[in-house]
């Protein structure tokens, strides 16, 4: 294993070229908002409003991804395995995500078109990740059902919620993305570890152009962010012959889920401090606990 080449691939030229698109997505996304909504005699107005669609974020991931795992050489673009289906399945929340995207936050799109989207994507995911084998546990309906249901609930609370805009939130991200990638390298799979880390790698590239551009850091990445890491996450432990603990492959995402609900418990207005710490460690708790367990259960005797 040539260490700098992953370096290089799998973590420096993904945040790059996910920096580098969202840069560009997000000067034409200004320019194409400024230009149709300016009135001529008020421009201060316009000036000072950004639009920021989904695909700002979106389409960055799948370039970032897409990029490290090509050069990687991480897997076939043709899936054969169960497991190969990752890619497709991350491509089409990515496709969907965009999609809706475009619709806007109307109350009908928000609560009606996004969870019908997302549920199909997810069902959809699910059934050709989930392996059908005799051995499986939990068997085979109990795990897809509880893995879609899972997912959906995380997806839809995290694109319905303001903190994907917030950095503590890109900070649980980023955490979770990390916990993941080291829980999956010590269920005994380098490869679908080091794919893995592209998530971590895109997400920090995004992040810091948000900051740099002073826009919402990850808006619209709820649904790619889930299928992408609960999805490694079902890969890891189904074919894994690891002692790593079945509640480890979890907990970092239901560290995301105890993220949106301690954001709602205390106010970001009144005690914004106490609101960040919150939010990260709500997230942060679990994932290390996780990765704990991952560790001291496969160290050798």
């Amino acid at each position: 294993m040539d260490i700098t080449k992953d370096v290089i691939w799998g973590l420096a030229v993904p945040l790059l070229s996910a920096a580098g698109l969202r840069w560009l997505l997000a000067i034409l996304a200004d320019r194409f908002f400024l230009a149709n909504h300016s009135t001529g005699t008020d421009t201060s107005e316009a000036s000072s409003t950004k639009q920021v669609f989904a695909w700002e974020t979106c389409l960055p991931l799948a370039l970032g991804a897409g990029v490290g795992y090509f050069v990687l050489n991480l897997g076939p673009w043709m899936p054969k395995a169960n497991y190969e289906w990752i890619t497709a399945g991350v491509g089409l929340a990515i496709l969907v995500s965009t999609i809706v995207g475009f619709f806007g936050q109307h109350w009908a799109v928000r609560f009606i078109v996004l969870p019908i989207a997302y549920a199909a994507t997810i069902v959809a995911t699910g059934y050709f990740l989930m392996p059908t084998w005799d051995d499986l546990w939990p068997d085979y309906w109990t795990y897809l059902v509880c893995w879609c249901v899972g997912c959906f609930i995380l997806s839809v609370k995290l694109d319905h919620s303001k903190e994907l805009d917030t950095w503590p939130f890109a900070v649980v991200l980023l955490g979770s993305s990390l916990a993941t990638a080291g829980i999956v390298f010590r269920s005994g799979s380098m490869r679908f570890a080091q794919i893995t880390v592209l998530s971590f790698a895109v997400v920090l590239g995004l992040t810091l152009i948000g900051f740099v551009m002073r826009r919402p850091l990850l808006r619209g990445l709820g649904l790619p962010m889930v299928v992408f890491l609960a999805g490694m996450l079902l890969i890891a432990q189904t074919n894994s012959f690891s002692n790593v603990p079945f509640l480890s492959y979890w907990l970092p995402l239901a560290g995301i889920l105890l993220s949106l609900i301690a954001e709602r418990l205390i106010s970001v207005t009144r005690f914004p401090k106490l609101h960040a710490i919150s939010v990260v460690l709500a997230a942060a708790i679990p994932s290390t606990v996780a990765v704990v367990m991952a560790v001291v259960e496969t160290m050798p005797e």
